[in-house]
């Protein structure tokens, strides 16, 4: 990398590292280099950026192949600290550097005052600058002309899939060790490599579900944990009745004691009356009809319910298409079908290798016969195990993590992805595990813009107790 890719990132000087860090564990660095960063407020940071070179599997079938992870490291100029914070972000497959990076330049003085010591992220084997990139432009092409469903998809993404397999493994890609075991691991040879003693590990969605898998494989090097939204080690595909449990508190607080209703109406008439629905196509200005069924608007809501604007807009929307109008979600369902794609084979291999227990996939199926958006929530991902070649993990992984370490467990009782009930499971085997509900959270929601949830890290971080409720405002339900 050139100082001049960075130029518009960090102000200050760029230098080009000429020796590895020091210390016995350096070794695995394969490129150091360091700049400072101005942050939005003025403070002066010191940005260490790297590659660590680690196995591409390290148990099994070892396939002798290599994976460069990249990695920052961001410290309060003049501030070196054998402290360490460890953000491991969601997804699978969102960027750790740029997440750390975003956060200490919009954060700032008072950002780096509650984390207190050294900042790493990772850009996960697979993703972001790491190589190689499992990043994929392959998308499904699903036709327009009739109603959307999984049984006339499936057939068409497989193929998509089985593709984009072949070419992976051709170009010396071994699927199989794209899981969280691996992931976990990753974690643990850059805390070496940094020469770190214990981790303050922080994950959000995807990366509480890899936190948890590091905090089992790597006990002695975790100090304490803070999961946001989180996803337990069986919590990888979504509990049906879960999603309608939270779809009926927002009816609730949404003051839209119909929404539920609105909602089994409309799913039940285009159930049996698709409807044909005329559209712009936003990318060329042309009409285009759509023609929309039951698992189309399933499937739109699915994927959108994390987003609390969505969430916000929910009732209205539903009202909306009970008396007819289907435009909005025409031209939503539009934009899933064009765009809706490969996206990442990392992804989809992390997802999958983590699977599900027999219990919680028979549970899974049953209910999917009867909540209101069936199995979307896991559409199609669950289902592409065969096609792209991928095994789960064994049945230990998706045990309960049992550990003494502090666990501070985060979430919004509005989180359709990750609800409440899986921080209350994964706490039960915890025991310094503490969970707070975020009164009004969605699944997303800013763990740093709320003073009060700013001033529960700090206890946590202090070592101080927390409990009970923090209450973010109320979303603005449209009318």
């Amino acid at each position: 990398m050139t100082c001049g890719i960075f130029h518009q990132l960090f102000a200050g000087a760029c230098a080009l590292l000429l020796t590895a860090l020091s210390g016995p564990a350096a070794a695995q660095m394969r490129t150091v280099e360091e700049r400072t960063m101005t942050a939005d407020d003025g403070t002066a940071f010191m940005v260490t950026r790297a590659v660590v070179r680690v196995p591409e599997r390290r148990t099994g079938a070892a396939s002798g192949g290599s994976i460069d992870l990249a990695v920052v490291r961001v410290r309060r100029e003049g501030h070196a600290s054998g402290k360490v914070h460890a953000l491991l972000a969601g997804g699978p497959g969102d960027s750790g550097v740029d997440e750390v990076l975003s956060l200490a330049r919009q954060g700032g003085a008072s950002w780096f005052a509650l984390m207190d010591g050294d900042v790493i992220g990772i850009d996960q084997r697979g993703t972001g600058a790491s190589l190689p990139n499992l990043a994929s432009k392959v998308r499904y092409a699903l036709p327009l002309d009739r109603p959307g469903s999984p049984e006339a998809w499936l057939p068409t993404i497989e193929a998509a899939v089985r593709r984009e397999a072949q070419r992976l493994r051709r170009e010396g890609v071994d699927l199989q060790a794209y899981n969280s075991e691996e992931s976990a691991d990753d974690v643990e040879a850059v805390r070496r490599a940094f020469g770190y003693g214990k981790l303050v590990l922080w994950g959000r969605s995807y990366g509480s579900h890899l936190a948890l898998a590091t905090l089992r494989r790597h006990p002695e090097s975790v100090e304490r944990v803070i999961l946001v939204s989180p996803e337990g080690p069986d919590h990888t595909w979504k509990s049906p009745a879960e999603v309608d449990a939270v779809l009926a508190r927002i009816a609730g607080r949404a003051g839209a004691p119909g929404l539920l209703d609105d909602m089994r109406k409309v799913l039940g008439e285009l159930s049996r009356a698709p409807v044909s629905v005329p559209v712009v196509d936003p990318a060329t200005r042309v009409e285009r009809g759509i023609m929309l069924g039951k698992f189309d608007v399933q499937l739109v809501v699915a994927q959108a319910i994390g987003d609390p604007r969505a969430l916000a807009g929910l009732p209205a929307a539903f009202r909306r298409m009970a008396a007819g109008d289907y435009r909005t979600m025409a031209q939503l369902a539009l934009a899933a079908r064009t765009r809706m794609g490969v996206q990442s084979a990392m992804k989809h291999a992390m997802d999958l290798s983590s699977g599900a227990s027999p219990a919680r996939r028979a549970r899974i199926a049953r209910e999917a016969r009867t909540e209101l958006l069936g199995n979307a929530m896991n559409f199609p991902g669950m289902e592409l195990a065969a096609a792209w070649g991928i095994r789960p993990l064994p049945d230990a992984f998706r045990a309960p993590v049992r550990s003494a370490v502090p666990v501070l467990l985060i979430v919004g009782d509005l989180d359709v992805r990750t609800p409440v009930a899986n921080a209350e499971e994964i706490a039960t085997t915890l025991s310094n595990g503490r969970v707070v509900v975020v009164e009004n959270g969605a699944h997303q929601f800013s763990l740093f813009g709320s003073a009060d949830l700013r001033a529960l890290l700090r206890r946590f971080l202090a070592g101080q107790p927390v409990e009970g409720r923090v209450a973010l405002p109320a979303l603005p339900f449209q009318r």
